[in-house]
């Protein structure tokens, strides 16, 4: 798709940057695509490098392209968003609801003791057993996140034998329990990563993250489970809508 000049229409600038929105957003150029050198792009465009640089500085602005020093301009890798910090969804749910391609690797499950901070979570004692699951979320092949949660087996049973491949966290919980899960409570914190959390995550130790403690509770405020979530935050990020 060539770029066409509208003549009497929008000032050049603007048609500029909207023909290189319609590259990006219909996939002529992709996240990490690095573009033609401005002197190659103007004169295949017939426009000055001053009209062009002022449609590649607002598209800079929009988030749509970046620079990188002595490399070049790149479409700037676009960011998958999850609606946590304002939905109770589980990742499966919030991926459903946006269509992307997600599996699972199961690193974990089995019938233990619950830790301290697990009894405190769910309120329970060191006798009650609990289920442990953990888990790496990936997309299109590239892991995401990583999920280790706990369940009280007494107010779950038989949860151990949930398909955890195909079915997501609240789901299940909800399949085993007597009651649905009528409310959540989710803690958000900055973390780094250690050795095996980068390891599995494909990064480096020391990389920045995301860390999400959560409780899902019952209609009567009773724990059904509890979480805690590591989100690499280099590709994804949360978000909120807020209403006055």
């Amino acid at each position: 798709m060539e770029f066409q000049r509208q003549q009497g229409s929008k000032p050049l600038y603007q048609q500029i940057e909207a023909w290189m929105t319609t590259q990006i957003e219909n996939g002529t150029w992709e996240g990490g695509d690095r573009l033609p050198s401005e002197q190659f792009l103007a004169k295949e465009m017939d426009v000055s490098r001053g009209t062009l640089r002022k449609a590649i500085q607002k598209l800079m602005r929009q988030g749509l392209l970046e620079q990188k020093q002595g490399s070049g301009t790149y479409v700037r890798q676009q960011k998958i968003s999850y609606p946590f910090a304002q939905e109770l969804l589980s990742f499966a749910e919030a991926m459903e609801m946006k269509d992307y391609n997600f599996d699972t690797d199961i690193i974990s499950q089995k019938i233990v003791q619950p830790s301290e901070w697990v009894q405190n979570y769910l309120d329970i004692s060191l006798y009650d057993l609990v289920f442990y699951i953990k888990r790496v979320r990936r997309i299109d092949g590239e892991p995401a996140l990583i999920i280790e949660s706990w369940i009280a087996v007494d107010r779950c049973p038989g949860i151990e034998q949930a398909n955890f491949n195909q079915d997501g966290l609240f789901n299940s919980i909800e399949m085993y329990s007597s009651s649905p899960i009528s409310y959540g409570v989710r803690k958000f914190a900055a973390k780094v990563l250690n050795a095996e959390e980068a390891k599995l995550l494909h990064l480096t130790m020391g990389d920045p993250a995301l860390h999400l403690s959560q409780q899902t509770f019952n209609s009567h405020d009773i724990p059904l489970e509890c979480s805690q979530i590591v989100l690499r935050s280099d590709q994804y990020e949360l978000t909120s809508v807020l209403k006055r």
